[in-house]
């Protein structure tokens, strides 16, 4: 009784998040500039500790390339903290971001990875700053493949931007593709790859996102 309970239960809460993702994708079409996810998507060992850099290339408003650094820390079991800074060229300043990975549901052999990541961004471009305020729902499922583990996530970053110089706001959605690999190379899984792609769903600020990440712990 207990197991169909715990079913039910897994069910319904998947059910909920997929209504709001869809409510999401059909009420915001505005800017975003949602940065790299980062590396908390990743199954990583207890109490982990994870520095990155990290390379975007902006692929609309003005073809651009940023680059920046990551640190990840799990603080309690699945929940993982991180906080970024990056810069780009020419009209992209300094980003500033912070986040927490909450894990909602664990991943096993018939069910993916499902969290949350509330976040906050402050953003610089040209002559204009904003701070964003979001959450980040995200699937995650790993498989093997002749070997070598993949770890495919989608993420929806979504939330309210607010102009710092007439306090206005916008709400916004982007769509999130990505994959993290252990690298075969490096012998074991001290050293992860990142790709990212990242798909705005209203306005022009699509990615492309590279990070390599060194795990110590």
């Amino acid at each position: 009784m207990g197991v169909i309970y715990l079913h039910f239960f897994r069910m319904t809460l998947i059910i909920k998040v997929m209504k709001y993702i869809i409510f999401l994708f059909i009420l915001t079409t505005f800017h975003s500039f949602a940065s790299v996810v980062g590396i908390s998507t990743h199954p990583l060992n207890e109490q982990a500790r994870v520095f990155s850099a990290e390379m975007t290339g902006y692929m609309s408003q003005r073809n651009e390339v940023g680059m920046g650094v990551r640190y990840t820390q799990e603080l309690n079991p699945g929940q993982l903290f991180d906080v970024a800074a990056s810069g780009a060229q020419d009209s992209r300043g300094l980003n500033f971001g912070t986040g927490m990975d909450f894990t909602l549901l664990n991943e096993d052999v018939s069910q993916p990875r499902l969290s949350i990541k509330p976040y906050y961004q402050y953003q610089k471009f040209e002559n204009q700053k904003t701070n964003t305020i979001g959450a980040a729902p995200t699937l995650r499922k790993g498989f093997s493949a002749n070997g070598n583990e993949f770890f495919p996530y989608l993420a929806i970053p979504s939330g309210i931007k607010v102009n710092s110089d007439d306090s206005g706001f916008d709400y916004y959605a982007s769509l999130t593709l990505g994959a993290s690999l252990p690298l075969p190379a490096a012998g074991g899984d001290k050293l992860l790859l990142s790709l990212e792609a990242n798909k705005d769903l209203g306005a022009s600020s699509d990615y492309l996102g590279v990070l390599l990440s060194w795990v110590w712990k």
